[in-house]
């Protein structure tokens, strides 16, 4: 007889760059210049953080943070607090996000993996465990943004397919549609999330503005004047 193994806790991973002048965010950069945009980034994802909070017995959130040659361990501390570190590999965002699923489920045997991004800051821990509670029943969920992309993509240990990732228009408004052309392709059940705006333009976190709740970047909105 085999023994029978058992899958470990479910995993949220947090796709996140260290704050860094003229490294974050270029298309808002491109409207508010660098300076404010690293403010406005760093307000953004000091708020996600705070909203998905911790690591509990059920599930383990883990930042995935892009490699920098100026960026000591210190400073990721400081910046992601206690939560497990891990860096992005790979050389496009599909194959980050291939490996990081591949290697949440093969070799740290967790049951369900779900991603996130920094660019939608009002996602909080509660979505986050309805998605969670959606894979018992679907083999796939996603959350769609507005402008065709998505913010959340998660799956069962079971349902993964490398190829999920592979093919896909990224930074276009074709992602959504892509991606889920292949789950389904697959003949795998897919739970759709509701839809969300993504901060990437001006317009965008000016459109925030009005829906913002406590925080850094409702406390940096008002600084600036964008919110009465």
């Amino acid at each position: 007889m085999f023994p029978t193994t058992t899958r470990g806790r479910q995993k949220l991973l947090v796709f996140a760059r260290y704050p860094e002048l003229g490294r974050v965010k270029t298309r808002l950069a491109s409207e508010l210049g660098c300076e404010r945009t690293l403010a406005a980034y760093r307000a953004m994802l000091a708020d996600l953080l705070d909203a998905i909070g911790e690591s509990d017995a059920a599930t383990e959130v883990e930042v995935m943070w892009t490699a920098s040659r100026e960026v000591t361990g210190d400073l990721l501390r400081t910046c992601f607090g206690s939560r497990q570190l891990a860096m992005q590999a790979g050389s496009s965002l599909g194959d980050r996000l291939s490996i990081s699923f591949a290697e949440r489920i093969f070799f740290h045997e967790a049951s369900k993996v779900i991603a996130v991004g920094t660019d939608e800051p009002l996602l909080d821990r509660t979505l986050v465990d309805h998605a969670f509670a959606l894979l018992d029943s679907c083999e796939w969920t996603v959350g769609p943004a507005t402008d065709g992309g998505y913010y959340m993509l998660g799956c069962r240990a079971a349902s993964f397919f490398p190829e999920v990732f592979s093919d896909i228009d990224w930074g276009t408004s074709r992602v959504f549609a892509q991606t889920c052309a292949k789950i389904h392709e697959r003949k795998l059940s897919l739970a759709t999330l509701p839809a969300r705006r993504d901060i990437d333009f001006a317009d965008d976190l000016r459109s925030h503005g009005p829906h913002a709740v406590p925080g850094r970047l409702k406390g940096l909105l008002e600084q600036w004047g964008w919110i009465e």
